[in-house]
Formats: structure tokens, C-alpha cells, sequence
């Protein structure tokens, strides 16, 4: 059984793969102890830059490994290939694709594991584990390469290093177990993606994930106001069921960050309001660390009497201008409808007064 050297890694090519020309054993060596300084300048690079250098060091590891029990096989000379066209990207500084090509004589399989790995990769995996997502990528091609040439017995050992891997970006995510979830029927089937199989993939179906990301709303509606007695910064029982959702919905997506904005009702001085803006700010931030959410994903600011609302009736003007907004800094992919919302309404005549502590 081949010894594996793993990290991290996401998505796939086609079947576009240019094949190298056949080459001495030693002129191999000497490519891959080229490759392998080039890569290592990238060590402490940023997040992005270091998936891409794990993901060559993975295909790199691969070629080593073929070169080492035999001469450099088709496989051997693809995995080279890749090392080059990520270590040329990288010194050029271009866009390189996140799509992780599978080779030309391996295939797809375990759709589960793939699926969890572009799953990871829109919950901030690349930013917070690039190393392994990156492992866990190219050693699902290594592992399905395996099995075309050797058959399930030499498969199992990438395999569970895949899993591993994943286990590892999970758990510096933060992402629940429950929330990555994948819908077989809804996606190709193993027959479509790989034809009569050990051939390489099907392009039309490649990669996995675009077709299930086509099929599935990506898109988030959400309360996103509320509102407060006069003089006070308590959270009642509607505004904290509101606050509820956004908690579900953090757990779900928990790569956003979000931004609370406190305002009152233009009673009392503006240093006082500004006060109280921020006691209000303060209380929503409280309660969103208490339902899960990180706290360096939540930014304050206490705007004070300022953008007053507006009604028929000023009591209820002032009940709606005593307020926090939320609102998400950033979601890359996912489509927000904000609903703002007035069951929580603190009408003054309606209240009993809270100073403020």
C-alpha cells in the first residue's frame, strides 16, 4: 500500500488535462525538487495562496509516490502537470481556478465527501483551514485512482484521510454536522459523471456542486429591526424571538458578519441618545453571542437621534425610531431580503418607563 501524505483542496476541471511527454526517471527528480522549493515560499502566505500551494504539494506528493514504485505513470505525469500550472499561477500571480480536475484515468467517487467539500469551501473553509480542504480534495482524485488501479482494498486508507481532513476543516469552521447536507437524487448519478468509468469525468456534469447550487434557493429573508421602551436598552420577549431567527440562521450561515446600528427617539440630549444607542446595540450584541454567534463577526454602531421614523401618529413614530438594525457586512452567494417588522413596538402610552442603568 502506498504511503499518503495529505492536506487540503476543493472542486474540479473536466476532462481537460494536457498530457506531458514521456521523460527520464531523473529528469522527473530533478522537477519535482524544483517544484517542491518553488512551493514552499508560500508557507506563510494568505489563506488563498496556501490552498492553492497544498493543493500542488498534494499532486506533487502523488507523483512522488507513483515515481517511487515504478516509472511515472499517466496519472503520475497529470499530478506533475497540475503542480506546474498552480506553481506558474502562483509566481505570475494570477486567478487560479478552484476546481481540483480529475485525472484521466481515475473518476468521481463518493459524492458525499465531494459535496461536503464545496459545502466547506462557502463556509469560509479556504479562509480557515486552507491546508486541509485542499488535502481533502486532491486525495479524493488519489483515492478513486487507487481504486481504478488497484482496486476498494487500497482505496480505503485516501479515503478515510478525505474524511479526516474534512473533520478538520468542520471543526475550524465551526460549521454543525447537521447543517451539511447533500440530496443524491438530485444530483448526476455516478453512471453520468464517469460513463464506463476509470476514464475521467464527464465535463457536461463537472463539477458536482454546480448543478445542486442551481437547483437550491441560496437566499436568506429576515427580520431584521427591533424595538425598544422609551428609556430603555431591555430586549421584550418579541424582540428576543426575533433575535431567535437571526441565531438559526447564523448556525446556518456562519461565515457572515454582522453589523448593528442603535437608534432612539429624539427625546433627551444627544449625548444621552448616543448612550442609550449604544446600551441597545450592546444588548442585541449580548443576546446574538448567547444564541452561538461569534463575537469578531459583529461590529456596533450607536447612531443616536438620527434617521427618525415616520408615522401618522408621533407616539407611534418614536416607538419605531427606538430601534437596532442588523444587517449582514458581507454574503458572498447568498441573496438577503431584509423584513422589517413592528410586532415588538413599545408605544410609550402603552409602556412602563426603564431608566436606563
Amino acid at each position: 500500500m502506498k504511503q499518503l501524505t495529505v492536506l487540503l483542496a476543493t472542486l474540479f476541471l473536466g476532462n481537460s488535462i494536457v498530457y506531458a511527454e514521456p521523460f527520464s526517471s531523473a529528469d522527473a527528480q530533478r522537477q519535482m525538487h524544483t517544484l517542491s522549493n518553488t512551493l514552499q515560499q508560500y508557507t506563510d502566505a494568505d489563506a488563498l495562496t496556501r490552498y492553492h500551494a497544498y493543493k500542488a504539494k498534494m499532486w506533487l506528493s502523488y507523483a512522488v509516490n507513483q515515481q517511487s514504485e515504478r516509472s511515472l505513470t499517466v496519472a503520475g505525469q497529470e499530478a506533475l502537470q497540475q503542480v506546474e500550472i498552480i506553481a506558474s499561477g502562483l509566481q505570475s500571480k494570477q486567478n487560479l481556478s478552484l476546481t481540483t480536475p480529475v485525472l484521466s484515468v481515475s473518476q468521481v467517487m463518493r459524492r458525499d465527501l465531494w459535496w461536503q467539500v464545496e459545502y466547506l469551501k462557502q463556509q469560509g473553509g479556504i479562509d480557515k483551514a486552507p491546508e486541509s480542504l485542499a488535502h481533502a480534495e486532491v486525495m479524493l482524485v488519489w483515492a478513486a485512482a487507487e481504486y481504478c488501479e488497484l482496486g476498494w482494498k487500497h482505496a480505503q486508507e485516501p479515503f478515510n484521510a478525505v474524511q479526516q481532513a474534512l473533520d478538520q476543516v468542520v471543526e475550524s469552521t465551526g460549521v454543525q454536522r447537521t447543517a451539511i447536507s447533500w440530496q443524491p437524487e438530485q444530483l448526476p448519478s455516478l453512471q453520468q459523471l464517469n460513463g464506463n468509468g476509470c476514464q475521467g469525468v464527464n465535463s457536461a456534469f463537472w463539477p458536482l456542486a454546480k448543478v445542486q447550487l442551481n437547483q437550491q434557493s441560496n437566499s436568506l429573508k429576515i427580520n431584521n429591526i427591533v424595538h425598544f421602551a422609551r428609556d430603555s436598552a431591555d430586549l421584550s420577549p418579541a424582540s428576543q424571538t426575533v433575535l431567535q431567527q437571526w441565531g438559526t440562521q447564523l448556525k446556518k450561515y456562519p461565515q457572515l458578519s454582522v453589523i448593528l446600528k442603535g437608534y432612539t427617539d429624539r427625546h433627551a440630549s444627544p449625548n444621552y441618545n448616543i448612550q442609550l444607542a449604544q446600551h441597545r446595540v450592546q444588548a442585541v450584541q449580548d443576546y446574538l453571542v448567547l444564541q452561538g454567534m461569534d463575537i469578531v463577526n459583529i461590529t456596533t454602531e450607536a447612531k443616536g437621534a438620527v434617521n427618525f421614523q415616520t408615522d401618522t401618529e408621533m407616539k407611534i413614530a418614536e416607538a419605531k425610531s427606538r430601534r437596532v438594525v442588523l444587517q449582514v457586512a458581507d454574503a458572498p452567494g447568498i441573496e438577503i431580503k431584509y423584513l422589517p417588522q413592528w410586532q415588538d413596538l413599545q408605544i410609550e402610552s402603552k409602556q412602563q418607563k426603564v431608566k436606563v442603568k
